[in-house]
């Protein structure tokens, strides 16, 4: 009988030393947030596929007036579990000088030499009169950039003075955290991405701004309140109907194709906060669907 106790004494110890190694041994159970029962949301949790650990996209807007900024206290709160922030650019390796390079024309050749004289000279007295640029000054200095560059200090110009970059600010929180942080795309792959798009629709898009430039400031007043509002459905049409077909595939649909891969070799081994302008998450071809493409379960969950 004393053997018999003791076998079995002996045996439950080991199976219990066994069974607790099994448990410390065991990954912790994957705690993941309520989904939203909307598909109106900026931050969206993406799980299943093998993952360990939930990874989180979130779209931002980039550039916004300090008035419109906002961060919702779920979107920090991920940031700061994550354990690396990933976002379209790795902001701690920008080459200004390269920039400075690739925003200006070719042969020192200037926006003119592709202008005839009546759209040349709308757009000066546009400078002048919209932007504050006098028109001697622009002839100097600004009509050496090309199209889309103009085109953007426009529009950042129409921001007011005080603005918030939203990469700017995750930045800040990530290193807060000694959290690692990078970039989809190097540097030069995405000047790369930008000389990709011909000046012909570059100039297009520019001609149609300061032409109609009531209406398309109004389309940015709209967007923006959509971003807001997280109106993922209304800003995924804008995108679609907005653009030109080249912006479309140049700067979204091959892009998008291109991170997939490199944001699933990412989330396997570490919970990553992935942040990329909202532009990329919906449609077919956004980030949202190719995820759910490759077997991921990729769910709108709150901000706050």
């Amino acid at each position: 009988m004393k053997n018999n106790t003791a076998f079995s004494l002996f045996l439950f110890l080991n199976l219990t030393c066994i069974l607790l190694q099994q448990i410390q041994a065991a990954p912790p159970a994957i705690i993941l947030d309520k989904p939203l029962n909307t598909n109106n949301s900026l931050l969206w949790q993406i799980s299943g596929n093998g993952l360990s650990k939930p990874s989180y996209l979130y779209g931002t807007i980039h550039m916004i007036s300090q008035d419109d900024f906002f961060i919702g206290k779920n979107v920090s709160k991920k940031i700061q579990k994550s354990e690396e922030l990933i976002m379209e650019l790795d902001l701690n390796n920008i080459d200004v000088a390269a920039v400075t390079k690739s925003s200006v024309l070719d042969s020192e050749k200037t926006i003119k030499n592709y202008m005839n004289d009546t759209d040349y000279n709308t757009l000066k007295t546009f400078m002048e009169d919209s932007i504050g640029i006098k028109k001697q000054t622009f002839e100097l200095f600004y009509s050496r950039l090309k199209p889309f560059y103009l085109e953007q200090l426009i529009f950042f110009k129409y921001l007011g003075q005080e603005k918030e970059s939203y990469e700017e600010n995750f930045k800040k929180i990530a290193e807060k955290k000694n959290i690692p942080q990078s970039g989809l795309e190097t540097f030069e792959e995405q000047l790369l991405f930008l000389e990709d798009i011909p000046l012909e629709v570059q100039l297009k898009s520019m001609i149609k701004t300061i032409k109609e430039y009531s209406s398309e400031t109004q389309k940015l007043d709209n967007l923006i309140e959509d971003y807001k509002t997280q109106n993922l459905t209304a800003l995924t049409q804008s995108f679609s109907e907005d653009e030109d077909p080249v912006w479309q595939e140049k700067l979204l649909d091959k892009r998008n194709n291109s991170w997939i891969p490199k944001l699933k070799t990412k989330m396997q081994s570490k919970a990553c906060f992935i942040a990329v302008g909202a532009g990329h998450l919906g449609g077919e071809n956004g980030l949202i669907n190719l995820l759910k493409k490759q077997g991921y379960t990729v769910e709108p969950v709150s901000i706050n």
